[in-house]
Formats: structure tokens, sequence, C-alpha cells
């Protein structure tokens, strides 16, 4: 009768054995499952890296944007280059281009009696009206002081630029005129069978030569 308790107080220790062994594996285990948890932040590190390098491609992508930038403020350059090379070849336009040009943008302004402005042009008005535009501030108006107030050409020796003078009379004093254009073209305010203001008109015909009266040479 004395054994059994003897047995069972080794059967309580051995069993608690058991059990403070189990309960230290399971210590042991958690523990190590916890400081397995720890390590893990690692990888940030590699993330770090992977960060560092697309900040890097991120930067040369900028410094790869500006070069666009400084091709484009090149380009601006050369427009601007181009731009003064246009103004350069207007400035260098001779005085007898230059007054045909002015003379041939007034191309269709209506005649108007005694007009002397892009309202309307007579014949002298638009003479004294161009040459005032090309730098000839002293230009009369009226039309037979023009006639005589440069280097006096035959018809044969009219250039571009010319003021010629005809009479409506052959023989007669200067009625009309026109600044020779080149190529046998006249522009002038004149009244023509199709039109009456600026226009441009062939002087090949004999009209022309029989009517006229002088041509006077500004270039």
């Amino acid at each position: 009768m004395n054994n059994k308790p003897k047995n069972t107080n080794n059967i309580l220790i051995i069993v608690s054995i058991i059990f403070v062994t189990v309960a230290v594996i399971a210590f042991v285990i958690a523990l190590s499952l916890f400081s397995g948890g720890e390590v893990t932040p690692q990888p940030v590190e590699s993330s770090s890296f992977i960060d560092s390098s697309s900040s890097a491609e991120s930067s040369s992508s900028l410094q790869s944007s500006s070069t666009p930038r400084e091709e484009s403020s090149s380009d601006s350059e050369s427009s601007s280059d181009t731009e003064s090379s246009s103004d350069s070849g207007i400035e260098e336009l001779t005085l007898a281009e230059r007054i045909v040009e002015n003379a041939r943008r007034l191309l269709d302004t209506p005649f108007l009696d005694g007009g002397e402005d892009e309202g309307g042009f007579d014949s002298s008005g638009f003479i004294y009206y161009v040459m005032r535009e090309s730098g000839f501030v002293s230009c009369p108006r009226n039309i037979v002081q023009q006639s005589k107030m440069g280097v006096m050409r035959e018809f044969d020796e009219i250039e571009e630029g010319d003021i010629l003078f005809f009479s409506n009379e052959e023989g007669g004093k200067p009625d009309f005129a026109g600044f020779y254009a080149g190529n046998g073209k006249m522009i002038g305010s004149l009244i023509t069978s199709s039109f009456e203001g600026v226009v441009e008109v062939n002087i090949n015909g004999d009209y022309y030569r029989r009517h006229y009266v002088t041509g006077v040479g500004i270039s």
C-alpha cells in the first residue's frame, strides 16, 4: 500500500520534467522565430540600393532632357541668325530696287485727283509719295518740277528706278509719270481703258515712245 504514493510521485516528477522540457523547447523555438523576424529588414538595404540606382538613372534622364534645350537654344540662335541675314538682305537692296518695291506695294490704289497718300493718288502725287518714302523728302509735288530734279535720260537709256514722264500730246509738257520697274514695265497712278489707279503697264508699245518726254535718273 505504501509503494503507490511513491510511484505517483515519480510519475508527477517525470511529467513535470517533460512539461518543463517542452516549455523550454517551445520557448527556444519561439525565440528563434522572433530573432529570424528581426533579420528580415536586411533586404531593405538591397531595396535602398535599387532606389539609389533609380535615382542615378533619373539624374541621367534629367541631363539628357537638358540636351534638347541646349539644342533648342542653338536652333533659336540659328533662327535669329537667319532672320538677321534676311533683314540684312532687305537692307542690301539698291536705291533703285527700294523705289520700285515702294511703288509696287501700292498697286491697285485708286486714282484720286489731287491725291498724295494711300487713300488715292494722282500721277504726280504718286511720284511725290514714293520718293518721300524712299528718302527723297525734298521731292517737289508739281510734275513739271519733278521732271527736272535728276539726270535726264533718253528712252533707250532708262534704268530700273528711273522716273519716266509722258505727255498726252506729242512734244508737250509732262502730264503723267511712273517708275520704271525693268523689263519694259512701268508702275504709275494712271487712267487707262481698264483701270484708274496704281497699275503696272507695258511701255514697249509705240504710244509710250512717241509720247515720251524725259526720264529722270535717280540712282
